[in-house]
C-alpha cells in the first residue's frame, strides 16, 4: 500500500493576535464602535473565530442593548463601501458580505470577493444592497474571510445596521441580468474550518461553492473548497439557500435547500462509498518539526520568536508523517508494513514522548500565559484542540479538524488520530492546517 506524507508550511504573518477585522461599518464590541462600552470591548477582535463563537464571535448577545444599536442605514438598491483593517492579511484570500434578518440564525450573501481580500492594508470594498432586500431594524451585516496562507481559519466581524428605503445612497449601476436573482434565492454564507462540512486548502483563494450572483474575482490562484470528511472538492452550488423575505422588525423566513443541496449530498455519499471500498491506511498522524530553514517572516502563531528578541525568526516547517496504529498494522500486508516503515523514517527525526500537563487555567485543560520551550505543542486534555508555544506565550487554542483528536500532553510533536478507519487515499491533505 502506497503511503503519503504531507508537508504543511505554517506561514503565519504578523504577531499572534494581529490579524484582520471589519472597520466600517464598525462591528459589535469593536473599540471604534461609538456604542461599545467596557467590559464588552473585544481587544482581540482581529483573531479568527472558533466553532463555539459562530456566528459573529459571540457578540450577538449585545443585540437589543444600547451597545447593539444600529451604526449605519442602507437603502435597498443602494451602493456603498465597507473597509477592513489589521496587521496580517495572510496574502489575502476570499471574503463574503452577508445580511441576517433573524438575529444571526441565517446569513444571506450579498457579495463575494475571490482573491485579494483583504489586502495588506485591509482595503475598501464596494457592495450593493439588493433592490429587493427586505427593510428591517437590527439587521446583522457580516464580513467573513477565509485566508490564503497560514493556519486554516475563519474570520467574522458583524455590525448592526438598518435597511430602510430612502436612506442615503450612491446611485447604483444599471441592473445586470446575472444579478437579477431574488433575495430569498441567494445562497447562505460559506462556513469553513469550524468542524463542519467544509474546509479550505492553503495557498489558494477559495472559490465559494455558491458565491451568489454578485461576485468580484481578482484571483490569480483560485481553488475549490473541500469536504472535510473526504478531502474531495466541494461541489458547485452546495452552499444552499439563504434567508427568505423579511419584515420591518428584522425577521425573515428561511428558504429551504434546493436541488443543489441534494446533488451535494448524493456526491458526498458516492465519494464515501468509493473511499470505503479502498484499502485502509494507518490512522495516526504525527507532526514532526524540521529546522534549519530560513525566511524573512517574523514571529507569529507558528513562527516563533524568543520573547526577548526583536530579530526575525527562523520558521518551523512541519512534516506530517503517517505512523501505523496497532490495529492498522495488524491488518497490513508485509509490503505495506515495509512501506510504512520507510515513509516514517524519511519523514524526520523521532519525536519525544508527550507529557500530560496539569491545567494552567485555560478551558478544557488548555494552556494560558507564558511558556518556556519555544515550538512546543500542547494538546488539550480532551484532545479537541491544540496550541503552540510561540514568542514566549501559549497561542490561542485551535480546534482539531472534524473527525480527529490529538494526543493530550505537551511535546515537541503533535500526534493526531482520525476517528474513521478508512480515509480517501487520493485526499488533498489533512484539513485544519
Amino acid at each position: 500500500m502506497q503511503m503519503r506524507s504531507f508537508l504543511v508550511a505554517a506561514l503565519a504573518a504578523g504577531t499572534a493576535t494581529a490579524h484582520m477585522n471589519m472597520k466600517d461599518p464598525p462591528p459589535l464590541a469593536y473599540k471604534g464602535n461609538p456604542n461599545s462600552k467596557e467590559p464588552n470591548i473585544d481587544y482581540s477582535i482581529t483573531s479568527p473565530i472558533t466553532e463555539a463563537q459562530y456566528p459573529c464571535k459571540g457578540n450577538l448577545k449585545l443585540l437589543g442593548t444600547p451597545e447593539g444599536a444600529s451604526v449605519a442605514t442602507y437603502a435597498p438598491g443602494g451602493k456603498y463601501t465597507m473597509s477592513v483593517e489589521g496587521g496580517a492579511s495572510h496574502n489575502g484570500g476570499s471574503c463574503q458580505l452577508s445580511l441576517s434578518y433573524d438575529k444571526g440564525t441565517s446569513f444571506t450573501v450579498i457579495k463575494s470577493f475571490i482573491g485579494n481580500c483583504p489586502t495588506t492594508s485591509g482595503g475598501t470594498y464596494d457592495f450593493s444592497i439588493p433592490s429587493d432586500a427586505p427593510e428591517g431594524d437590527d439587521v446583522v451585516f457580516a464580513w467573513t474571510w477565509v485566508n490564503h496562507t497560514g493556519n486554516r481559519e475563519y474570520y467574522m466581524s458583524c455590525a448592526v445596521v438598518t435597511i430602510k428605503a430612502g436612506g442615503s445612497k450612491r446611485e447604483a449601476p444599471a441592473v445586470n441580468s446575472k444579478r437579477d436573482v431574488a433575495f430569498g434565492s441567494r445562497p447562505k454564507v460559506f462556513e469553513a474550518n469550524l468542524g463542519g462540512e467544509y474546509c479550505t486548502k492553503e495557498g489558494v483563494d477559495t472559490v465559494f461553492p455558491d458565491p451568489g450572483p454578485d461576485v468580484e474575482n481578482t484571483s490569480t490562484s483560485p481553488g475549490p473548497a473541500i469536504l472535510c470528511a473526504t478531502g474531495a472538492d466541494a461541489p458547485e452550488g452546495s452552499s444552499g439557500s439563504g434567508s427568505g423575505s423579511g419584515s420591518g422588525s428584522g425577521s425573515s423566513a428561511g428558504a429551504g435547500a434546493g436541488s443543489s443541496s441534494a446533488a451535494a449530498t448524493s456526491q458526498a455519499q458516492a465519494t464515501t462509498s468509493q473511499a470505503a471500498s479502498q484499502p485502509s491506511i494507518p490512522d495516526i498522524l504525527t507532526v514532526i518539526p524540521i529546522g534549519e530553514l530560513t525566511s524573512s517572516s517574523t514571529g507569529g502563531v507558528f513562527l516563533t520568536v524568543p520573547a526577548s528578541s526583536g530579530a526575525a525568526a527562523t520558521p518551523t516547517t512541519l512534516s506530517t508523517a503517517v505512523v501505523a496504529s496497532s490495529s492498522a498494522a495488524a491488518d497490513s500486508s508485509p509490503a505495506a508494513t515495509s512501506a510504512a516503515a520507510s515513509s516514517s523514517t524519511a519523514a524526520g527525526t523521532p519525536t519525544s514522548s508527550a507529557k500530560i500537563p496539569s491545567t494552567t487555567g485555560g478551558a478544557a485543560g488548555t494552556q494560558v500565559g507564558p511558556c518556556s520551550n519555544e515550538g512546543d505543542w500542547a494538546c488539550a486534555s480532551d484532545g479537541s484542540s491544540f496550541q503552540r508555544c510561540a514568542s514566549g506565550q501559549w497561542s490561542a487554542a485551535i480546534p482539531m479538524a472534524a473527525g480527529t483528536k490529538c494526543t493530550p500532553g505537551i511535546s515537541n510533536s503533535l500526534s493526531m488520530r482520525r476517528r474513521r478507519d478508512r480515509v480517501r487515499r487520493s485526499g488533498t491533505g489533512f484539513p485544519g492546517f
